[in-house]
């Protein structure tokens, strides 16, 4: 596997230090991102219970385990880089009793169960605001829910519209500040109604401010789960088929999960899934859903944060633009093929080469946002090297066409190098970069190659820059943005909204 140097060369050093004291300004806003971005619990209580069961697992989505000091507790005290950007969303379940198994009659009630959350009494609408509060005072943005796409079973309950009781809990939701519904799996019982969930006008009026992330009438289309060993590859192919799919009044976000860097490259929204909690679990046994071996995804928290912070600057896009999905495919270990390249927002597809020619490439995927900016990812595949699968990072050249650069260009993983194509006239002018976790830009002109219509990062610059504010011990790979002194701008973004991206009714 390529890694990037943890220990620089002595010139690499003394580059990095002239970097240093050509510090510009932060280029990162400091206003909040809108984007309908989320951590999402599923895995951190998978950790807390050994991944024992699917059961066992939603047992474990209790108050204690929210905001307690254990050892495998406080999980609203991940991400305090960035949890001012994200929604906290609870996922299965808080709305049965702590032992009621995956048929509990209570799925889909959307009622605080008071076992689960003691602190947290009132009316249902009390009860989840108290909440919504005590997770926004941990510096959340607000709070998610996950929600069973099948309604209480109790008796009693059959006579109610379906249309009135989803609509009323949509609006407990809204009351409470409540900010997203991820709508998963339901169960029934035989020979009775399902009353599934669904997007109605009613449900939409009465939760003008909750993103649904639920089929096409939804607000975004989720790439859905995938083991860690195909998760890159398996996302692109996703996405890649999402994109083609030919349905011309589908204008939902794509919402990647864990891949941020594949998201933050083709403005998709993230369902943050990775959590800080190292080591084994409590039964002792290895994390085996985030092993250590491959990716140490665990050790890959800036990651997040700098793909949360890309979108206070280009936010996720709705599905209908221009978009060119490569024909030429890629096939990893056990992996289904995907495309070698994506590009949206009517960007061409980037040239790649491997340096020598020849050899493997990397998935290479790019965006031109609705608002101007352009970001692109490289990123690794898992190949069979010497009978066994590892995670290999080609580098390679890559050249995209990137437009006038009046908006910022977000750079994420790694490269041999890379070339920025442009309309707008270098000449005279610096070029400025910064590592997304940073809080300030350094003057790279000196240490890249500018030609008329062009721009050349090598990729040892973009190595160092994107991990300028790495965390102590975090492995992850770089993200950086790239402006013009002079001529890129950050013109604020307006607040992102549900119900605009949805299937036209």
């Amino acid at each position: 596997m390529t890694k990037v140097p943890e220990i620089l060369c002595a010139t690499a050093l003394l580059l990095l230090t002239s970097l240093r004291l050509a510090a510009e300004p932060n280029l990162v806003p400091a206003v909040r991102s809108t984007a309908p971005d989320y951590f999402c619990t599923w895995n951190v209580q998978g950790f807390a219970c050994g991944y024992s069961g699917a059961s066992d697992q939603a047992d474990m989505m209790v108050e204690a385990n929210l905001f307690g000091t254990g050892a495998t507790q406080n999980w609203t005290g991940f991400y305090p880089a960035v949890r001012g950007d994200l929604t906290f969303l609870l996922d299965d379940a808080c709305d049965f009793p702590i032992g009621g198994g995956h048929r509990s009659p209570v799925r889909g009630s959307v009622e605080l169960d008071a076992g689960r959350f003691p602190s947290f009494q009132g009316t249902p609408v009390e009860r989840l605001t108290k909440l919504t509060n005590a997770v926004k005072a941990r510096g959340w943005r607000d709070l998610g829910l996950w929600i069973c796409n099948s309604r209480n079973r109790l008796p009693g309950k059959e006579q109610i519209d379906n249309d009135a009781y989803w609509s009323e809990r949509l609006a407990w939701s809204q009351a409470a500040g409540i900010r997203s519904w991820k709508v998963d799996w339901g169960v029934g019982d035989r020979d009775k109604p399902l009353w599934k969930f669904a997007v109605t006008p009613r449900g939409r009026s009465v939760a003008p401010d909750v993103w649904i992330e639920f089929g096409r009438w939804g607000d975004m289309y989720r790439t859905y789960d995938v083991g860690l060993p195909v998760s890159i590859s398996e996302t692109v192919r996703r996405i890649g088929v999402f994109l083609q799919s030919d349905d011309a009044q589908d204008h939902r976000l794509i919402n990647c999960e864990d891949e941020v860097y594949v998201g933050a490259a083709l403005g998709c929204s993230y369902g943050v899934m990775r959590h800080p909690l190292t080591g084994n679990m409590p039964n002792g046994k290895p994390d085996g859903f985030f092993p250590a071996n491959f990716r140490d995804v665990k050790r890959r928290m800036d990651e997040v944060t700098r793909a949360v912070r890309w979108h206070r600057i280009a936010q996720p896009f709705g599905k209908g633009d221009a978009c060119a999905v490569d024909a030429a495919m890629l096939t990893d270990y056990k992996a289904r093929p995907a495309p070698a390249r994506i590009a949206r927002g009517g960007l061409k597809l980037p040239k790649v080469a491997v340096p020598g020619g020849g050899g493997d490439v990397p998935f290479v995927l790019a965006s031109h946002f609705p608002t101007g900016q352009v970001a692109i990812a490289t990123q690794p595949r898992r190949l069979e090297v010497d009978g066994k699968p590892q995670l290999v990072y080609p580098l390679a050249d890559v050249v995209l066409e990137a437009g006038d650069l009046k908006r910022a260009v977000g750079v994420f993983g790694q490269y041999a190098s890379l070339t920025l194509v442009t309309t707008g006239d270098l000449s005279g002018k610096h070029i400025l970069a910064q590592d997304l976790a940073g809080s300030e830009a350094v003057d790279i002109t000196e240490q890249v190659s500018v030609e008329p219509g062009r721009v050349t990062i090598p990729g040892d610059v973009i190595a160092r820059v994107g991990l300028m504010a790495a965390t102590p011990g975090d492995v992850s790979d770089p993200g950086m943005l790239v402006a013009v002194q002079g001529v890129t701008q950050f013109p604020p973004l307006p607040d992102m909204h549900p119900g605009k991206t949805s299937a036209a009714k």
